[in-house]
């Protein structure tokens, strides 16, 4: 079960290249777009902290993750299409996801009321998925991104259960969390298979 929103990457590059020409134009380096991505997460997941009572805020939620993984995919583009990778970029990409991904995640969830245990897991198995994507290059030399539940398809379900809590509330969102950590499961499963079978 190899389903994942990060197979529309190829297109959604495409649709960013006049952006990414524009920012290598302006000498804008890939690693200054990870550590000012990884920056606005935090200052953004504070906001949501500190003024969750405006709920008015989570309909951001969804426009604020799209525009990380804009910002995600121009770093890699402008490393890669425009040959600007370094060695301690490839430490600022990864380690930037995780840390990204842990501070935001855990605090929305927290303030939606989702249960602590399972913000916990969902969090655990969110950062042991990349760090399996990433151990797999050892074994065939190639970072793996296979889901259900990838980088781009957990941002997909925080943005849904923004838009959900605005208009009526965190009802069974434990339950949904649920789903998405057996999702995790799958995903983490899926990433060992294909690197064993070199795929």
């Amino acid at each position: 079960m190899d389903i994942s929103i990060y197979k529309l990457k190829t297109k959604f590059q495409n649709l960013l290249m006049p952006i990414c020409r524009k920012l290598v134009d302006l000498k804008v380096t890939p690693n200054q777009i990870t550590l000012t991505t990884v920056l606005l997460n935090i200052i953004f997941a504070g906001i949501i902290y500190k003024f969750s009572n405006f709920t008015y805020l989570f309909l951001i939620v969804p426009i604020f993750l799209f525009l990380r993984m804009a910002l995600n995919a121009l770093d890699g583009m402008i490393a890669n299409k425009f040959n600007q990778k370094t060695k301690i970029g490839i430490f600022y990409n990864e380690a930037g996801d995780v840390i990204s991904d842990t501070v935001f995640f855990y605090i929305f969830l927290r303030v939606i009321g989702i249960n602590e245990i399972y913000n916990l897991i969902f969090i655990f198995l969110s950062a042991l998925s990349e760090y399996i994507g990433v151990v797999a290059v050892m074994v065939d030399s190639k970072r793996h991104y296979e889901g259900p539940m990838g980088k781009s398809d957990r941002a997909f379900l925080i943005s849904l259960l923004a838009i959900i809590y605005f208009f009526i509330g965190n009802q069974y969102f434990d339950y949904i969390l649920i789903l998405a950590i057996i999702l995790l499961i799958f995903t983490i499963y899926n990433r060992i298979k294909s690197s064993l079978k070199g795929e």
